[in-house]
């Protein structure tokens, strides 16, 4: 087995909500939640007796055959969108594909393609076209399609009529936790508009109710021709979708596909999910949740915490230290967490929080900080 992902040393064999538990009894509170992807946390009843009575009926079927559940998906994510179109797949960095594809294909004759600065958008050929980070390219460099990395700041001003595509996170997760402006989202939209181009939002981390609404581009001023979605839609199963506005047309004849996009079980899980977004507020709890969340931390007072920021329950906890360890030291005391950067921990809470899992993540950073203090 490859080595790529490294190891914690743990092995998860239950959880229920936000916390997890280790094969020797240990209990975790669990704000890494499979990076982002258990939004809903763990074993949810809702999507627990969704994913059974599902399985109980053929497990996948082709795309071409007729699939209750998935057409109810895709009704549900074409609402997202004027006349939405969707297309389903398996995971975050296979609806960037599609879009980019799209956007391609919609934009003919183009051929200026435009990214941020500290953007993940994943690492297949294409998305890590759209990735910034020099680490995750430099062995393929010389294959990937030439891609523009522009700051925030300087977006608006760089899109003109060759300009076929601009990817824009609303949130940028994996570059730090940074939150774009709104006042910079809604002059990408209008500087979108007026070339002519495509503007992609990638909502794979934002989105599904994790930053306070469904799509976190809403409140930031964005726009978007198409968007991306995965990791929690179908509350940690893999699963990716690409929607995008009817007016602009389809992929071309054979121009794309997936095996196992759609799947009944997955779609049944996520058409459940969605149901659980109106039904339990969570996008609207996501708010408070988050509030209540930074107000812990930042009266942690801790001279080792730069900045806190935050939209909803994705959180960047920027250090004047080393990240790493403080990751470590989370874990062992009881609390699973993530960088986002070198020197910013992330943590992605799920919906399911309760007030003491906050306090408690809360409590471990203080002692933490405290003994790095020392």
């Amino acid at each position: 087995m490859s080595n790529i992902y490294g190891g914690r040393g743990l092995e998860i064999v239950a959880g229920a909500g936000a916390v997890v538990r280790d094969a020797e009894g240990k209990s975790y509170v669990d704000f890494l939640c499979g990076n982002g992807s258990a939004l809903f946390g763990h074993c949810h009843p809702v999507l627990t007796e969704a994913a059974q009575s599902a399985l109980s009926a053929p497990w996948t079927i082709s795309p071409s055959l007729v699939s209750t559940a998935r057409d109810g998906l895709r009704r549900a994510l074409s609402s997202l969108l004027p006349k939405g179109r969707v297309f389903l797949c398996n995971s975050g960095t296979e609806a960037i594909e599609a879009a980019l594809k799209l956007a391609l294909s919609f934009r003919p004759g183009r051929k200026r393609v435009m990214a941020l600065r500290r953007a993940f958008h994943g690492r297949t050929m294409g998305a890590l076209a759209l990735t910034f980070n020099p680490q995750y390219r430099r062995t393929w460099w010389e294959f990937l399609l030439p891609v523009q990395h522009v700051s925030v700041e300087d977006a608006p001003g760089a899109i003109d009529e060759q300009t076929a595509a601009v990817f824009v996170e609303p949130v940028q997760g994996e570059g730090g936790v940074f939150p774009l402006d709104a006042e910079m989202g809604a002059a990408v939209t209008r500087a979108c508009k007026a070339a002519g181009a495509i503007l992609v939002a990638d909502e794979i981390q934002s989105g599904w109710g994790r930053c306070g609404t469904v799509l976190a581009g809403s409140q930031i001023g964005l726009d978007p021709d198409i968007v991306a979605l995965a990791k929690g839609v179908a509350g940690g199963l893999p699963v990716g979708a690409t929607v995008w506005k009817g007016e602009l047309g389809d992929f071309p004849s054979k121009g794309h596909g997936s095996t196992y996009g759609g799947n009944p079980v997955i779609a049944s899980v996520a058409l459940a999910s969605w149901g659980l977004l109106q039904s339990e507020r969570y996008p609207a709890r996501a708010l408070e949740s988050g509030d209540l969340f930074a107000s812990l931390i930042e009266d942690l007072k801790s001279p080792l915490v730069r900045e806190v920021r935050h939209r909803g329950l994705l959180f960047g906890v920027e250090l004047t230290v080393k990240a790493d360890p403080v990751i470590r030291e989370l874990q062992e005391k009881g609390v699973l967490a993530l960088s986002a950067g070198p020197q910013v921990v992330r943590f992605l809470p799920p919906f399911t929080a309760e007030k003491e899992n906050f306090v408690a993540v809360a409590k471990a950073l203080d002692e933490t900080l405290c003994q790095l203090k020392k």
